[in-house]
Protein backbone atom coordinates (compact mmCIF):
# COMPACT_ATOMS: atom_id res chain seq x y z
CA UNK A 1 0.00 0.00 0.00
CA UNK A 2 1.38 3.53 -0.82
CA UNK A 3 2.16 6.58 1.78
CA UNK A 4 -1.16 8.18 2.70
CA UNK A 5 -1.74 11.68 1.95
CA UNK A 6 -4.11 14.27 3.15
CA UNK A 7 -4.47 16.84 0.65
CA UNK A 8 -6.47 20.49 2.41
CA UNK A 9 -7.80 22.26 -0.21
CA UNK A 10 -8.68 25.88 -0.12
CA UNK A 11 -12.00 26.01 -2.82
CA UNK A 12 -11.72 29.55 -3.01
CA UNK A 13 -7.83 30.61 -3.40
CA UNK A 14 -6.23 31.50 -6.43
CA UNK A 15 -9.85 32.89 -7.62
CA UNK A 16 -11.30 29.54 -6.77
CA UNK A 17 -8.73 28.07 -9.14
CA UNK A 18 -8.05 24.55 -6.75
CA UNK A 19 -12.08 23.91 -8.05
CA UNK A 20 -10.22 23.80 -11.63
CA UNK A 21 -6.69 21.89 -10.86
CA UNK A 22 -7.87 19.63 -7.96
CA UNK A 23 -8.95 16.72 -10.13
CA UNK A 24 -5.05 17.04 -11.72
CA UNK A 25 -3.47 17.09 -8.45
CA UNK A 26 -4.61 13.40 -7.50
CA UNK A 27 -4.39 12.21 -10.32
CA UNK A 28 -0.56 12.82 -10.12
CA UNK A 29 -0.32 12.41 -6.61
CA UNK A 30 -2.51 8.63 -7.43
CA UNK A 31 0.45 7.66 -9.91
CA UNK A 32 2.87 8.59 -7.71
CA UNK A 33 1.88 5.47 -5.74
CA UNK A 34 0.01 7.89 -3.07
CA UNK A 35 -3.25 7.04 -1.46
CA UNK A 36 -5.25 10.65 -1.24
CA UNK A 37 -7.63 12.08 0.88
CA UNK A 38 -9.37 14.99 0.08
CA UNK A 39 -10.01 17.77 2.76
CA UNK A 40 -12.11 21.15 1.73
CA UNK A 41 -11.32 23.71 4.33
CA UNK A 42 -14.01 26.29 5.66
CA UNK A 43 -13.74 27.54 9.18
CA UNK A 44 -10.09 28.35 10.48
CA UNK A 45 -10.68 26.34 13.88
CA UNK A 46 -12.35 23.48 12.46
CA UNK A 47 -9.60 23.12 9.51
CA UNK A 48 -6.64 23.30 12.47
CA UNK A 49 -8.90 21.05 14.60
CA UNK A 50 -9.62 18.40 11.82
CA UNK A 51 -5.95 18.38 10.44
CA UNK A 52 -4.49 18.14 14.16
CA UNK A 53 -6.59 15.29 15.13
CA UNK A 54 -6.18 13.46 11.71
CA UNK A 55 -2.44 14.12 10.48
CA UNK A 56 -0.98 10.98 12.74
CA UNK A 57 -2.68 8.82 9.99
CA UNK A 58 -1.14 10.23 7.32
CA UNK A 59 2.74 10.42 5.53
CA UNK A 60 2.04 13.39 4.26
CA UNK A 61 -0.04 16.68 4.51
CA UNK A 62 -0.24 18.91 1.44
CA UNK A 63 -1.67 22.30 1.63
CA UNK A 64 -3.07 23.66 -1.45
CA UNK A 65 -3.93 27.73 -1.68
CA UNK A 66 -2.61 30.61 -0.03
CA UNK A 67 -0.50 31.83 3.05
CA UNK A 68 -3.85 31.48 5.27
CA UNK A 69 -4.17 27.49 4.08
CA UNK A 70 -1.01 27.24 5.05
CA UNK A 71 -0.76 28.85 8.13
CA UNK A 72 -3.75 26.34 9.22
CA UNK A 73 -1.76 23.88 8.17
CA UNK A 74 1.07 24.08 9.98
CA UNK A 75 -0.82 25.12 12.96
CA UNK A 76 -2.03 22.01 13.22
CA UNK A 77 1.07 19.98 12.52
CA UNK A 78 2.77 22.48 15.18
CA UNK A 79 0.00 20.79 17.74
CA UNK A 80 -0.02 17.31 16.33
CA UNK A 81 2.00 14.06 18.27
CA UNK A 82 3.36 12.89 15.17
CA UNK A 83 5.66 14.72 12.93
CA UNK A 84 4.27 14.79 9.74
CA UNK A 85 5.92 16.40 6.85
CA UNK A 86 4.18 19.25 4.66
CA UNK A 87 4.34 20.06 1.05
CA UNK A 88 2.67 23.54 -0.40
CA UNK A 89 1.21 24.26 -3.35
CA UNK A 90 0.73 27.44 -3.27
CA UNK A 91 -2.68 29.15 -4.71
CA UNK A 92 -2.95 32.56 -2.96
CA UNK A 93 -2.62 36.13 -4.29
CA UNK A 94 1.02 37.04 -2.83
CA UNK A 95 2.47 33.85 -2.14
CA UNK A 96 5.59 35.29 -0.19
CA UNK A 97 6.47 31.67 1.56
CA UNK A 98 6.85 30.00 -1.93
CA UNK A 99 8.64 32.88 -3.45
CA UNK A 100 11.36 32.57 -0.46
CA UNK A 101 11.17 29.21 -0.75
CA UNK A 102 11.35 28.86 -4.46
CA UNK A 103 8.64 26.83 -4.48
CA UNK A 104 6.49 27.18 -8.31
CA UNK A 105 3.15 29.03 -8.59
CA UNK A 106 2.34 26.75 -11.43
CA UNK A 107 0.18 23.91 -9.36
CA UNK A 108 1.51 21.02 -11.71
CA UNK A 109 5.14 21.63 -11.38
CA UNK A 110 4.34 22.19 -7.39
CA UNK A 111 2.93 19.16 -7.22
CA UNK A 112 5.73 17.15 -9.47
CA UNK A 113 8.17 18.58 -6.71
CA UNK A 114 6.56 17.44 -3.95
CA UNK A 115 6.98 14.21 -4.92
CA UNK A 116 10.13 14.01 -6.10
CA UNK A 117 11.43 16.63 -3.52
CA UNK A 118 13.74 16.04 -0.17
CA UNK A 119 12.64 17.13 3.30
CA UNK A 120 13.72 20.58 4.23
CA UNK A 121 13.64 21.13 8.33
CA UNK A 122 12.13 24.42 8.66
CA UNK A 123 11.73 27.46 11.73
CA UNK A 124 8.48 28.19 12.36
CA UNK A 125 7.58 31.39 14.95
CA UNK A 126 4.98 31.92 17.40
CA UNK A 127 2.88 34.93 19.14
CA UNK A 128 1.61 34.25 22.39
CA UNK A 129 1.19 30.46 21.45
CA UNK A 130 -0.16 31.07 18.26
CA UNK A 131 2.33 29.74 15.37
CA UNK A 132 2.69 31.25 12.13
CA UNK A 133 4.81 30.53 8.88
CA UNK A 134 6.93 33.39 7.75
CA UNK A 135 5.86 36.46 9.63
CA UNK A 136 3.49 38.41 12.11
CA UNK A 137 3.14 41.72 11.77
CA UNK A 138 1.28 44.78 13.35
CA UNK A 139 1.10 48.60 12.71
CA UNK A 140 0.63 50.99 9.62
CA UNK A 141 1.11 48.44 6.83
CA UNK A 142 -0.82 45.38 8.08
CA UNK A 143 -4.16 45.66 8.69
CA UNK A 144 -4.73 45.72 4.99
CA UNK A 145 -3.35 42.51 4.68
CA UNK A 146 -6.39 40.21 6.41
CA UNK A 147 -8.74 43.33 5.97
CA UNK A 148 -8.64 44.00 2.27
CA UNK A 149 -11.10 41.23 0.43
CA UNK A 150 -9.24 38.56 -1.77
CA UNK A 151 -10.53 39.84 -4.88
CA UNK A 152 -9.42 43.56 -4.56
CA UNK A 153 -5.58 41.58 -3.51
CA UNK A 154 -5.96 39.89 -6.81
CA UNK A 155 -6.82 42.99 -8.71
CA UNK A 156 -4.83 45.56 -6.71
CA UNK A 157 -0.96 43.28 -6.79
CA UNK A 158 1.19 42.76 -3.79
CA UNK A 159 2.68 46.28 -2.85
CA UNK A 160 -0.67 48.28 -3.80
CA UNK A 161 -3.23 46.95 -1.48
CA UNK A 162 -0.42 46.98 1.32
CA UNK A 163 0.03 50.41 1.09
CA UNK A 164 -3.37 51.25 -0.08
CA UNK A 165 -4.47 52.89 3.09
CA UNK A 166 -1.66 55.09 3.22
CA UNK A 167 -2.10 57.65 1.64
CA UNK A 168 -0.49 60.68 3.77
CA UNK A 169 1.36 61.59 7.09
CA UNK A 170 -2.15 62.37 8.85
CA UNK A 171 -3.17 58.98 8.07
CA UNK A 172 -0.35 57.24 9.99
CA UNK A 173 -0.92 56.53 13.69
CA UNK A 174 2.55 55.92 16.06
CA UNK A 175 2.33 53.64 19.22
CA UNK A 176 4.43 53.27 21.72
CA UNK A 177 6.49 49.90 21.80
CA UNK A 178 8.84 48.83 24.42
CA UNK A 179 10.81 45.74 22.82
CA UNK A 180 13.22 43.66 24.98
CA UNK A 181 15.07 41.21 23.00
CA UNK A 182 18.27 39.37 23.77
CA UNK A 183 20.06 42.57 23.02
CA UNK A 184 18.72 44.93 25.37
CA UNK A 185 15.43 46.63 25.51
CA UNK A 186 14.45 49.79 23.62
CA UNK A 187 11.31 52.39 23.48
CA UNK A 188 10.40 53.98 20.87
CA UNK A 189 7.47 55.37 18.21
CA UNK A 190 6.77 53.02 15.66
CA UNK A 191 4.15 52.93 12.97
CA UNK A 192 5.05 49.03 11.80
CA UNK A 193 7.03 46.29 13.45
CA UNK A 194 6.70 42.42 12.18
CA UNK A 195 9.21 39.14 12.60
CA UNK A 196 9.50 37.70 9.67
CA UNK A 197 11.44 34.33 8.00
CA UNK A 198 11.54 34.99 4.98
CA UNK A 199 13.16 36.90 2.05
CA UNK A 200 9.98 38.50 0.64
CA UNK A 201 6.95 40.04 2.90
CA UNK A 202 4.19 42.74 3.41
CA UNK A 203 5.54 44.07 0.70
CA UNK A 204 8.79 45.78 2.62
CA UNK A 205 11.00 43.16 2.93
CA UNK A 206 13.14 42.25 0.02
CA UNK A 207 16.43 40.41 1.39
CA UNK A 208 19.32 38.49 -0.48
CA UNK A 209 19.72 34.60 -0.38
CA UNK A 210 22.61 35.11 2.24
CA UNK A 211 20.93 36.95 4.28
CA UNK A 212 17.94 34.20 5.19
CA UNK A 213 18.81 31.27 6.44
CA UNK A 214 15.69 29.26 6.86
CA UNK A 215 16.48 26.81 9.94
CA UNK A 216 19.18 28.86 12.19
CA UNK A 217 16.94 29.47 14.74
CA UNK A 218 16.77 33.38 14.18
CA UNK A 219 13.89 35.68 12.53
CA UNK A 220 14.26 39.17 11.64
CA UNK A 221 12.76 41.44 13.68
CA UNK A 222 11.50 44.76 11.60
CA UNK A 223 11.08 47.93 13.14
CA UNK A 224 9.89 51.24 11.64
CA UNK A 225 9.62 54.34 13.90
CA UNK A 226 7.34 57.08 13.35
CA UNK A 227 8.38 60.27 10.45
CA UNK A 228 8.97 63.35 11.97
CA UNK A 229 8.04 65.36 8.63
CA UNK A 230 6.13 65.39 5.31
CA UNK A 231 10.03 65.20 3.86
CA UNK A 232 10.90 62.01 5.93
CA UNK A 233 7.74 60.67 5.33
CA UNK A 234 7.59 60.15 1.45
CA UNK A 235 11.29 59.62 1.09
CA UNK A 236 10.27 56.49 3.90
CA UNK A 237 7.48 55.41 1.56
CA UNK A 238 9.86 55.81 -1.63
CA UNK A 239 12.11 53.23 0.25
CA UNK A 240 10.03 51.02 1.48
CA UNK A 241 8.12 50.70 -2.02
CA UNK A 242 11.90 50.24 -3.45
CA UNK A 243 12.16 47.40 -0.37
CA UNK A 244 14.76 50.03 0.54
CA UNK A 245 15.60 49.01 4.19
CA UNK A 246 18.60 51.90 4.69
CA UNK A 247 16.12 54.46 5.97
CA UNK A 248 17.22 56.02 8.93
CA UNK A 249 13.40 55.37 10.20
CA UNK A 250 13.96 51.21 9.84
CA UNK A 251 16.01 49.19 11.65
CA UNK A 252 16.45 44.95 11.25
CA UNK A 253 17.75 42.82 14.16
CA UNK A 254 17.93 39.31 13.69
CA UNK A 255 16.50 37.50 17.13
CA UNK A 256 15.14 33.97 18.83
CA UNK A 257 13.05 35.37 20.90
CA UNK A 258 11.35 38.97 21.88
CA UNK A 259 9.03 40.32 24.18
CA UNK A 260 6.84 43.91 22.84
CA UNK A 261 4.56 45.82 25.28
CA UNK A 262 2.59 48.73 23.34
CA UNK A 263 0.68 51.61 24.69
CA UNK A 264 -2.42 50.41 22.96
CA UNK A 265 -3.53 46.89 21.87
CA UNK A 266 -2.88 46.75 17.74
CA UNK A 267 -4.46 44.47 15.45
CA UNK A 268 -1.46 41.49 14.48
CA UNK A 269 -1.35 39.72 10.95
CA UNK A 270 -0.01 36.10 11.07
CA UNK A 271 1.02 35.41 7.30
CA UNK A 272 -1.81 37.13 6.08
CA UNK A 273 -4.22 36.18 8.72
CA UNK A 274 -6.09 37.77 11.63
CA UNK A 275 -4.43 37.15 14.20
CA UNK A 276 -6.12 39.50 16.65
CA UNK A 277 -5.34 42.57 18.94
CA UNK A 278 -2.78 41.94 21.13
CA UNK A 279 -0.66 44.97 23.54
CA UNK A 280 1.61 42.22 25.20
CA UNK A 281 3.45 40.30 22.67
CA UNK A 282 5.61 36.97 23.31
CA UNK A 283 7.55 36.19 19.89
CA UNK A 284 10.04 32.95 20.19
CA UNK A 285 11.18 30.71 16.87
CA UNK A 286 10.88 26.80 16.66
CA UNK A 287 14.10 26.06 15.45
CA UNK A 288 13.37 23.16 12.39
CA UNK A 289 10.00 22.70 13.99
CA UNK A 290 8.85 21.18 11.00
CA UNK A 291 9.66 19.42 7.91
CA UNK A 292 8.80 20.99 4.22
CA UNK A 293 8.73 19.20 1.32
CA UNK A 294 11.17 21.22 -1.32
Amino acid sequence: MGEKLLLVVNPRSGREKAKVVLFDLIKIFTESGKEVTVYPTSHKESTITYIKNNAPKYDLIVACGGDGTLNETINAVMQCDKRVPVGYIPLGSTNDFAASLEIPTDCIQAAEKIIHGTLFPYDVGSINGKYFSYIACAGAFAETSYLTSQSLKNKLGHFAYLLSSVKSLSTLRKTRMTVTTPEGTITDDYLFVAFANSRNAAGILDLSEGEIVFNDGLFELLLIKMPKDVIDFSALIKDLLNADLSNKYVSLHKISECRISLEKGLGWSLDGEDGGIQNEVAFKVHKEAIDIIL
